[in-house]
């Protein structure tokens, strides 16, 4: 009685851990090609119908780190409640600790003068810890609710339909 012995599948089992470096070094070598391909491509078709082909680049340009928005208008501090007067996009309202805003548009920013300091307060709810504000559409609602030297009494409000810059 002779014993064959069957050796099938051996050679696949010797070259597994090769699988993984071929592939890997297929796909280095293949993705610089890939990315010329389109060029080429577009060398031949244009050889036969000039400008029938264009390799479009996408240059990425490093973008500032703050970039002002241009759809905003910047807040001058130092005009006081003049700036709101002088703007159509702005109602400026008297000072009070608390109170409610029904505008004619959507109020974008609203703008709380406390002391010597601006609190600018986008759409939607916002506590900071010396007041809340509520921004929905053409409505503000706002109240005082912190206490201390850091949270002062209003002195005035401004209703912006324009977005302010931050």
């Amino acid at each position: 009685m002779r014993i064959q012995k069957n050796e099938n599948g051996q050679a696949l089992a010797e070259y597994m851990p090769l699988i993984p470096l071929v592939l890997l070094l297929s796909v280095l070598l293949l993705v610089p090609l890939g990315n010329s391909t389109g060029d080429i491509f577009c060398r031949m078709v244009n050889a036969m119908e000039p400008e029938k082909c264009e390799v479009v680049t996408v240059e990425e340009e490093e973008q500032p780190v703050e970039e002002p928005q241009d759809d905003c208008v910047p807040l001058q501090e130092e005009q006081g409640g003049s700036q709101c007067e002088q703007s159509a996009d702005c109602s400026l309202l008297p000072g009070s600790n608390n109170g409610l805003y029904n505008a004619s548009e959507p109020i974008q920013t609203f703008v709380i003068k406390a002391g010597q300091e601006y609190h600018l307060y986008n759409s939607g709810l916002t506590n900071d810890g010396c007041y809340y504000v509520s921004i929905d559409g053409n409505r503000a609602q706002w109240q005082k609710v912190g206490s201390g030297s850091s949270c002062k009494d209003i002195s005035h409000t401004q209703a912006w339909k324009a977005l302010i810059c931050q």
